[in-house]
């Protein structure tokens, strides 16, 4: 009976994907550091990581399907860059879109205004 529980909880993990997101932030003002970076998914926050000096960061929270952002609490984007196509600044640039089915991104260069 506990080998059934044991394989039914296995096969529920490999339903569950990650989204993993990495970069370098550059900015101007150390205020940025203070911020935490948070992955958002349906305005819940998934992940959350506070940058380190270089900017540099790297998240990763739970997926299943949709959009989700890469969300800065008070520091506005200028622009970004990244391989990986699809995404784009929100309108209130808090914030990068990142496109349904992208589990796995590197954003090169994020520049704050």
């Amino acid at each position: 009976m506990l080998f059934l529980l044991l394989v039914q909880c296995k096969e529920d993990d490999a339903s569950i994907f990650r989204a993993y997101v990495e970069g370098k932030v550059t900015y101007s003002d150390a205020k940025f550091l203070e911020d935490p970076i948070h992955l958002v998914k349906d305005k819940k926050i998934i992940a959350e990581t506070f940058p380190k000096e270089s900017g540099s960061f790297v998240l990763a929270g739970p997926y299943d399907k949709g959009i989700y952002k890469l969300q800065l609490k008070n520091s506005k984007i200028r622009s970004f860059s990244t391989d990986t196509q699809g995404c784009k600044i929100s309108s209130d640039s808090l914030s990068i879109e990142i496109p349904e089915g992208v589990t796995y991104i590197i954003f090169n260069d994020i520049t704050l205004r």
